[in-house]
């Protein structure tokens, strides 16, 4: 029963958004076309490949993932995300993980040297792994600062915890280290880089796309 009202309430999270997006739409598209394009403050969709990098261990992981990056008003992002990612084979098993999740980004324009953010969210994972399932609901916070090194280029270093504390294995929680960078090679598609390493030691190289509407 739990399990469901979490789901129910991220489904609705994200048809919440996705109404906000239709009608912030004329707003966003009144923003410049030239100048300064990050992507806080943008409405966009992405896509991402994930390498997985386990530190001491015989196999990796491949991650794919979706996001949805809704501007709600000045300094305030909602956010959807959708995570998929399969480890090699282990014993001759492949674990599965499941990922989806919403949250809000608050960031500040104040600054010239750049938009630093807070971030908290939540949502549910499912792992599986040898014919053994497990679920569990999942939080997290970040912060960071997005530096726009260009007009249409940004970095952004971040802090992040998550932790999924139903999950019956030993590191539920996990804080995580990285720099992202984003091109926006026109007004409505990028393309982004990443990498994040862990307190497990595991390291994480990410290549995707975004399209702003």
């Amino acid at each position: 029963m739990k399990q469901t009202i979490i789901i129910k309430s991220l489904l609705i999270a994200g048809a919440t958004l996705l109404g906000l997006a239709a009608t912030s739409h004329a707003q966003d598209a009144a923003l410049p076309p030239a100048g300064k394009l990050g992507l806080l403050g943008q409405t966009y969709a992405g896509l991402d490949y994930s390498y997985i990098d386990f530190h001491n261990s015989p196999t990796n992981a491949d991650a794919f993932g979706f996001q949805f990056n809704q501007a709600l008003n000045s300094g305030l992002d909602g956010l959807l995300s959708y995570n998929w990612s399969q480890t090699g084979l282990v014993l001759g098993e492949r674990a599965r993980q499941q990922e989806l999740g919403a949250g809000l980004r608050a960031f500040s324009t104040g600054y010239s040297w750049g938009k630093p953010y807070v971030e908290a969210g939540a949502g549910w994972t499912w792992f599986k792994y040898a014919g053994t399932h497990d679920n569990s609901f999942t939080w997290h916070g970040a912060v960071g600062v997005e530096f726009q090194v260009a007009s249409k280029v940004t970095v952004t270093p971040y802090v992040k915890y998550e932790d999924a504390p139903g999950l019956d294995i030993d590191d539920k929680d996990t804080w995580n280290f990285g720099v992202k960078a984003n091109y926006w090679v026109n007004t409505q598609w990028g393309v982004t880089g990443g990498i994040n390493y862990d307190d497990e030691h595991d390291t994480t190289y990410t290549v995707g796309t975004n399209f702003r509407f």
